[in-house]
């Protein structure tokens, strides 16, 4: 009786120290087509059930003559890279995320997005990824617009 009491004292406990992602809501109108369910796993994002995009991740890439301990890629299905970026640690010791947005052509910083899953959880809260897994460049531009901090 007491394993099963101390159990359910640590259940409120272990529910806030999960990492939990909020996003961006940046006003951009709703469209329908965003996505309800997404998921990840080691090399793919999924929405709903279906398989979107392809995810890479690599560790110690040089780019421009500095060692980046972190680099990834979200790929479409036909090979495209939709986005890339790269993960660290700042001056203060907090990871930040520079995101290069290919479609637009645009590198993104948002001190709130760092990395794959916060990226995708907020392109997807804001319409620009859809439930059939395409991506509205407008809104994209929307959300580039409204959020990037790398001025």
């Amino acid at each position: 009786m007491k394993r099963v009491f101390s159990a359910l004292l640590l259940i409120p406990f272990l529910a806030f120290t999960q990492n939990y992602t909020r996003t961006l809501e940046l006003g951009i109108p709703k469209s329908g087509l965003e996505p309800k369910n997404i998921n990840f796993s080691t090399d793919a994002i999924y929405v709903g059930e279906k398989k979107c995009f392809n995810y890479i991740k690599k560790t110690d890439v040089i780019i421009n003559n500095e060692t980046v301990p972190n680099y990834f890629e979200i790929i479409s299905l036909d090979d495209t890279v939709l986005f890339s970026g790269i993960i660290k640690k700042n001056e203060s010791g907090n990871f930040e995320s520079t995101i290069n947005f290919h479609p637009i052509k645009k590198l993104y910083k948002n001190s709130k997005i760092i990395g794959r899953n916060d990226l995708i959880l907020n392109l997807s809260s804001n319409q620009v990824l859809n439930n059939n897994c395409s991506l509205d460049i407008k809104n994209l531009e929307l959300f580039y617009q409204k959020s990037n901090e790398n001025n």
